[in-house]
This record gives C-alpha cells, structure tokens and sequence, in this order.
C-alpha cells in the first residue's frame, strides 16, 4: 500500500473526450464471429455425425431382412439404412447410420452384400430395407 499512497486520495482524472454510450459500449465487448452461422452449421454436423454403436437386430428383424433381400432384383429402388463404421475399441464397433436411395445393380450372395448404383453395402451393415418392391404383395407362407 505504501507504493499508492501518493494517488490513493486523488480524484479521478476527467477526460476531454465525450462519453460513450452503452449500446456502442457494449459492441466492444461483444464476441467476433467472422463467418456468421457458421458455428451454428459445425455443430450441427457434429450432432448429425454423432458416434453410436452398432444396433444388434432380432431374430424376426433379421428373418423379415433376409426376406426382403432374396425379393430383391436388379433394376428395383430401394432405401438402405446401414451402419457405416467409424470406429473400432476392441469388440466395440460405434459408427453412425446412413440412409441412401438407389438403384439395385445386385445381390451378391456369394460377396454378402447389396450393391447399389453408388454404393456396395455389407448384409451385416443393413438395419433397413424400404421400397415399392416390398409392398407389393406378401411372400408365400406370410399371413
């Protein structure tokens, strides 16, 4: 204390400049952003891109699959749901799931695997199958 005992008692000095006003004040202090949204738009993404692990199907869920993929044939348009793999820890496989639309070039029995116009997805990556071509009637042997 001792080093300010010399302006401790002082009044404040007085400036010759005018006062700024709170509104102009407060822009200051405000944070910058040089691309406006764009964080908004990173985070986004990210929630979208969020990691989870591999969902294990039923027994039924996998009985309905294997049905509808032996009704498949090439030329058919289908929606895919599928688990895309993003990471390995050991047994522990996260990745997120992928929703594509196209056209069905082939079944590959022998490879195991759906391959479409612009993708060639696994049997074991496919949660989901959409398409006219299973609502067009049952199989034999359904109710």
């Amino acid at each position: 204390m001792n080093r300010y005992n010399d302006i401790l008692h002082k009044e404040r000095p007085v400036s010759n400049r005018p006062k700024m006003d709170l509104g102009n004040r407060a822009k200051i202090f405000a944070p910058f952003a040089a691309l406006r949204g764009f964080d908004m738009a990173v985070l986004t993404k990210a929630k979208e891109r969020a990691l989870m692990p591999r969902a294990e199907l039923s027994d039924d869920m996998q009985l309905v699959l294997e049905d509808k993929l032996r009704r498949l044939s090439a030329g058919d348009s289908v929606t895919v749901t599928y688990f895309s793999l993003q990471k390995r820890i050991g047994d522990y496989e996260v990745g997120s799931y992928v929703t594509e639309t196209g056209w069905v070039e082939a079944v590959d029995v022998e490879s195991q695997a759906l391959v479409l116009t612009d993708a060639f997805i696994p049997f074991m990556d496919i949660y989901d199958l959409q398409g006219e071509v299973f609502e067009h009637g049952e199989t034999e042997g359904e109710p």
